[in-house]
Parts: structure tokens; C-alpha cells; sequence
């Protein structure tokens, strides 16, 4: 009998919870070695996790939430060279880097911090996504100030009143190179890679909507000048239908259609590996 593969996953929920579903996983895929990966969107993330693991970042406990670092992970010796690893999924699932003092954030933990404020009323709620996406993530800085002084009177009298006020006043986001991070993580993990295709959400007839523009032609283009294996939900999608495949929201999977998708990722997952070694 094969032992499982020992994969790292770098991405998002449609990356890992297809991946978690699939059947008969743990005689095939070993996701758990280095401990629990959370999501993560963008490279700056993926680098992080990576010093991490091999003790060359320390992330104050306090910020781990921010991260796609679970408070339990601690730093792993064979993290040296990861060298019992047999490949690497990397989902990109955002252009954009996000830095809050020199530590890489995901905008799922800044949208969960300030879900107090969000809560309030609609123009609370609007206000909130008006200055992550329209402000940080498109690094309009004039927005990115005016809003953040408008969100800062909002933000609660909590025991998180400072750290969400520091969040909103401090953050700042830069566009991030594709192929660069690619190449990045190759020399890194010292492993195959294989690319995941991040869909942010659907048509009604299955059409892919991305976002931001020319994200998903950037990462095609950076996996075939490295040469990578890439893995498209979108066929599996539009074959099973978006009634069948997804939630009302366009962009989750429907638990029911988990294990197929899943199953394609695993499928994937063995394929870069064989190929790598018949690649030697």
C-alpha cells in the first residue's frame, strides 16, 4: 500500500475544504505535518508561513489572528528544507500583499476585526467595504485616509478598540508579482508545485468572474513560464452545473458537491507528483 502523499496547502476555502472532503483522504493526502495552515491569500502570506516554520519569524500571539498562522503552530525542524515533503498546492487568491508592521494579513482576519462595526447599520457595513476594497486592497490612499478616519469614530469601546484602530490607520497593501512569487516559493520549498486557480465567483451559466481584472490571466501566464502544473475548477463547475456545484452566493461550493471537487484536487495532486518524477 502507498503511503499518502505529504502536501502543503497554501490557499483559501475552495482550495482546502474541497481538499478536506475528499473521499478517502488520509490514505492519500497528508496535509498535517507542518501543523494547521489556515488561509491564506496572498504570497507575502505564503513566505510568512515558511519563516515561520522554520523559526526565522516570530508573530506575537496577540497577532496571529490577523494571520494565516493558527495559535498552536510552532516552528518545525524539518521546515529546514522541507525535505519529507512531496509537493506544494499554491491558490493565489489575491494580486495584492497586505502589511499591518511588518506582518503579512489576509483580508478575511481585517473584514472578521472589524466585524463589530460592520454590524452597526448598512452605511456602517458599506463603509467597511468601500475602504478595504476601494482603499487598501486597490491602494487608492486618499480613499484608503478618508474612509479610515470615518471607520476609526465607529470602531467600539472594546478590549480590541486599539488593535482595530491601529489596523484601519496602519495597513497598507502592494501589488504583488505572480511569476515572482512562484518562483519564490520553488526555492523555498525545494518541492513540485502545482497552481490552483482562484475563481472569485461565478455567472449564473458558469462564466468565471475575476477579480481583481487580470488576476487569473496573470497566474496562467506565470505557471506556463515556470512550467507549472495548473489545476481550473471551472469545467468541473459548468459540467455539474452552478445549481448543482454552488451556493446561492455564486462563489462556495455546496457541501454535496465538496468530494467532487475534492477528489479532482487529489487527482491533481498525485499527477504533479508523478509527473515531477518522471521528470527526475
Amino acid at each position: 500500500m502507498k503511503a499518502p502523499l505529504n502536501v502543503l496547502l497554501f490557499g483559501g476555502c475552495l482550495l482546502r475544504r474541497p481538499l478536506r472532503s475528499a473521499p478517502n483522504l488520509a490514505a492519500r493526502i497528508d496535509h498535517k505535518r507542518y501543523g494547521r495552515i489556515r488561509v491564506v491569500h496572498s504570497f507575502s502570506e505564503m513566505f510568512q508561513v515558511v519563516e515561520f516554520l522554520r523559526g526565522q519569524k516570530e508573530i506575537p500571539q496577540e497577532l496571529r489572528r490577523l494571520t494565516g498562522i493558527a495559535p498552536e503552530t510552532v516552528p518545525v525542524p524539518n521546515a529546514a528544507d522541507f525535505h519529507d515533503i512531496d509537493l506544494a498546492l499554491i491558490e493565489p487568491g489575491s494580486p495584492v500583499d497586505i502589511d499591518f508592521r511588518g506582518i503579512a494579513i489576509n483580508r478575511t482576519a481585517i473584514m472578521d476585526l472589524l466585524r463589530p462595526i460592520e454590524r452597526q447599520s448598512k452605511e456602517a457595513a458599506k463603509l467597511c467595504h468601500a475602504w478595504a476594497r476601494t482603499g487598501l486592497v486597490g491602494m487608492n490612499d486618499e480613499v484608503r485616509r478618508e474612509l479610515g478616519a470615518q471607520l476609526s469614530a465607529l470602531v467600539p469601546d472594546d478590549e480590541d478598540r486599539e488593535l482595530r484602530r491601529s489596523v484601519i490607520a496602519e495597513t497598507r497593501a502592494v501589488k504583488n508579482d505572480t511569476a515572482a512569487g512562484f518562483r519564490k516559493m520553488r526555492e523555498l520549498l525545494g518541492c513540485p508545485l502545482g497552481a490552483v486557480v482562484f475563481i472569485f465567483r461565478y455567472m449564473p451559466d458558469g462564466r468565471p468572474i475575476v477579480w481583481p481584472a487580470g488576476s487569473r490571466e496573470e497566474l496562467l501566464a506565470a505557471a506556463g513560464q515556470l512550467g507549472l502544473p495548473v489545476f481550473e475548477p471551472t469545467s468541473l463547475v459548468q459540467e455539474y452545473g452552478v445549481a448543482t456545484a454552488l451556493e446561492k452566493d455564486m462563489q462556495h461550493y455546496r457541501q454535496a458537491f465538496l468530494p467532487i471537487i475534492g477528489e479532482a484536487i487529489v487527482q491533481f495532486a498525485q499527477n504533479v507528483y508523478e509527473r515531477s518524477r518522471a521528470e527526475g
